[in-house]
């Protein structure tokens, strides 16, 4: 008689690999922290100290902050399964507990997108809010809504960034005494008014290479794309995710910034470069956006959320007030995960379907069905939300107003 029991996502057909299962994901998952990780460690802490601007041990400083944020999710599930489970009676039941729900992982990533001189405190409070507000209030691992690492994100963002500003926000000491950038990140220099140019916005930083390369001022650990891209490849590789999503989310926001520039006539390819260079984009597209837990399960969902997300990064970025729109949008499409799925489950399921007719007999005319309706109307809505923003965006950086003043009076 065969056996089946319930399980909690992410979810991979056993037929597919047989030694391949959650546990591998998330090892795997941590393996493509690394090259970012050491990335983070060379330029905010072993190149700050060859420049003899900081001691030896503060050289591995950064280390030590995200191996904080890991061990304060840790410490706060603990916590949680000790006060509200009864099971937990043991220090060897509470291992096993902690090694399934990968505890550590929400800290660790708030950790890296969180700027240098972060103070602990604040990081604490937001694994406080990742770990036990996002993901065990919700039941724990495979059972939370959104993005734990985003939500503590959010939280410190939107309530403590000007604490983190007055601690010496995201520059490490060699970008502090070189006093080039003006104490802002690339991404912020665009928010704060520095107009549409590439003196103003790429210049002060070095060229395109740095920002591919990472040596810009930005959060401890987003800032290179290159050791981003390594870890891309090995997620593939090991089909820890699916390769279109993150494409399909940069290349969104890629389109959408370059349509823009043309508006308010930063014209060229450097513009939408910088867009998805600067800021957590490309981390966030590649970690965040494409975590099993939170996104849709079905390849057609996928690239729907994928849009969404590249449509509001932009939305949030240009008309908002909050420079770093990337966490913004994924927390807010998290909302929409299990429509979207639903929705596209079924529109997939008719387009794919196939139907056998009997010779002779004729053939019935199927009726649109409500889904592909819903899904019609999902399309518009991501064309006009991108038009909104593309639109409004350049207007607010075009000197003289509206490019197109009729259209903008809409908005």
């Amino acid at each position: 008689m065969a056996r089946f029991a319930n399980a909690k996502a992410p979810y991979l057909r056993m037929t597919d690999n047989p030694s391949f299962g959650t546990g591998a994901i998330q090892r795997d998952f941590l393996i493509a922290l690394l090259p970012v990780i050491l990335f983070a460690f060379y330029k905010n802490g072993l190149q700050v100290y060859l420049d003899g601007n900081i001691s030896f041990l503060e050289m591995f400083y950064p280390l030590v902050f995200i191996l904080i944020g890991g061990l304060m999710s840790t410490l706060l599930e603990a916590l949680f399964f000790v006060i509200t489970d009864k099971s937990v009676r043991t220090m060897k039941t509470l291992g096993k507990k902690l090694s399934v729900s990968y505890a550590a992982i929400p800290g660790l990533l708030l950790a890296m997108i969180l700027p240098l001189y972060t103070p602990v405190w604040v990081l604490i409070f937001g694994c406080i809010a990742a770990t036990l507000v996002a993901k065990m209030l919700f039941g724990g691992f495979g059972y939370n809504i959104f993005n734990p690492a985003l939500i503590g994100y959010v939280a410190v963002a939107f309530t403590l960034y000007g604490v983190i500003q007055n601690a010496g926000g995201a520059l490490n000491a060699s970008e502090v005494l070189a006093d080039a950038v003006g104490g802002a990140t690339p991404l912020g220099a665009l928010i704060e008014g520095e107009g549409l140019s590439y003196n103003a916005l790429v210049a002060p930083y070095g060229t395109l290479l740095d920002f591919f390369v990472g040596t810009i001022p930005g959060a401890l650990a987003e800032t290179s794309a290159l050791a981003i891209l390594i870890s891309y490849v090995w997620l593939v590789a090991r089909k820890v995710i699916k390769w279109f999503v993150p494409v399909i989310f940069v290349g969104t926001v890629f389109v959408l910034s370059w349509f823009i520039g043309m508006i308010a006539g930063a014209e060229g390819v450097w513009f939408p470069l910088y867009s998805i260079l600067s800021g957590g984009l490309i981390f966030g597209a590649v970690f965040m956006a494409t975590e099993p837990v939170t996104t849709p399960r079905n390849p057609l969902g996928k690239v729907v959320f994928a849009l969404f997300l590249g449509v509001f990064t932009v939305l949030f970025r240009f008309v908002g007030d909050f420079a770093e729109g990337v966490a913004t949008a994924i927390v807010f499409m998290n909302i929409f995960t299990m429509p979207i799925d639903n929705w596209t489950a079924i529109i997939r399921s008719e387009l794919g379907g196939k139907e056998i007719f009997v010779k002779g007999a004729p053939k019935v005319k199927k009726p649109i069905s409500k889904a592909t309706i819903k899904g019609i109307i999902l399309v518009a809505l991501i064309l006009l939300i991108a038009l909104y923003g593309v639109l409004k965006a350049g207007g607010m950086f075009t000197a003289s107003g509206w490019i197109l003043p009729t259209v903008g009076r809409l908005f």
